[in-house]
C-alpha cells in the first residue's frame, strides 16, 4: 500500500489538497502544484499532445535511418534531442507559468500588505510600471503581469499564450519554453541536413565495381 499512498498523496486524492481549477487551467496534480508548481495544464491540452506526436513520429523515422545510413552515434543523438524535447515540453505545459495567486501565495509576497505584498500601491504609479488591480481575478498584479483571457488568470512575466504549449508563457516557464524551441529547431536541422543529406552522402560506401570479365 505504500506506493499507492504516495501516489494518492502526490495527486491530492488523499483529501489533503482538493482538486480544483485555477481560472481555465486544470490542476492535474493538486499537491504537486501547491508544493512544487508542477501539475497544472492550460485549456489547450491538445497542443502539447500534437507536439509530442510530431516529435515521436520524427524520431521513429529519423533514428533508425540515422543508424542504418550513418551509425549508432547519430541515432543516439536523435534520441537525445527527443528526450530533451519531451522533458522541456512537459515542464512548459505542466508547470505554473507564474500565476498570480491571492492570499499571499506568490513567492515574492513575503510582506504583510495586500495578498502578502508589503507596501503595494492600490493605484497605478505610471502606465506599465505600477501595480494594478485585476477585477477578474481579484488580485493585485505585479508590474509585468497581464491577465490572459485564454487561461483566465493573471500571469507574472507574461510573454504570450501559446496554444502549442497549451498554456501561457510567463516568468516561471519561459526558460523551458526557449529550451524546447531551440531543441526542436536544432533537431530539425540535424535531421534534414546531417541525417538526410550530408551524413548519408559522406558515409555512403563507394559504388560497387562490375566485373566485366564475366561478359567475355
Amino acid at each position: 500500500r505504500g506506493p499507492w499512498r504516495m501516489l494518492a498523496a502526490m495527486i491530492g486524492r488523499d483529501g489533503s489538497v482538493p482538486s480544483t481549477r485555477v481560472g481555465n487551467m486544470i490542476v492535474v496534480l493538486p499537491k504537486c502544484f501547491h508544493t512544487m508548481g508542477f501539475g497544472i495544464m492550460g485549456p489547450h491540452w491538445f497542443g502539447p499532445v500534437c507536439c509530442l506526436g510530431l516529435l515521436t513520429i520524427a524520431t521513429i523515422y529519423f533514428a533508425p535511418k540515422a543508424h542504418h545510413t550513418i551509425g549508432p552515434i547519430s541515432a543516439i543523438t536523435c534520441l537525445l534531442f527527443y528526450i530533451i524535447g519531451v522533458v522541456s515540453l512537459c515542464i512548459v505545459s505542466c508547470s505554473d507559468p507564474g500565476v498570480v495567486k491571492s492570499g499571499g501565495e506568490l513567492e515574492l509576497g513575503r510582506g504583510s500588505g495586500k495578498n502578502g505584498y508589503a507596501g503595494v500601491p492600490t493605484m497605478n504609479v505610471s502606465a506599465g510600471r505600477g501595480w494594478r488591480y485585476c477585477d477578474l481575478c481579484s488580485v493585485y498584479q505585479p508590474p509585468d503581469a497581464v491577465h490572459c483571457p485564454e487561461c483566465d488568470v493573471c500571469v507574472e512575466g507574461y510573454d504570450h499564450h501559446c496554444p502549442w504549449m497549451g498554456t501561457c508563457i510567463g516568468k516561471k516557464n519561459f526558460t523551458s519554453f526557449m529550451v524546447f524551441n531551440l531543441t526542436w529547431l536544432f533537431y530539425l536541422m540535424y535531421a534534414i541536413v546531417w541525417v538526410t543529406f550530408v551524413g548519408a552522402t559522406f558515409y555512403r560506401g563507394p559504388p560497387m565495381m562490375v566485373d566485366s570479365s564475366d561478359d567475355v
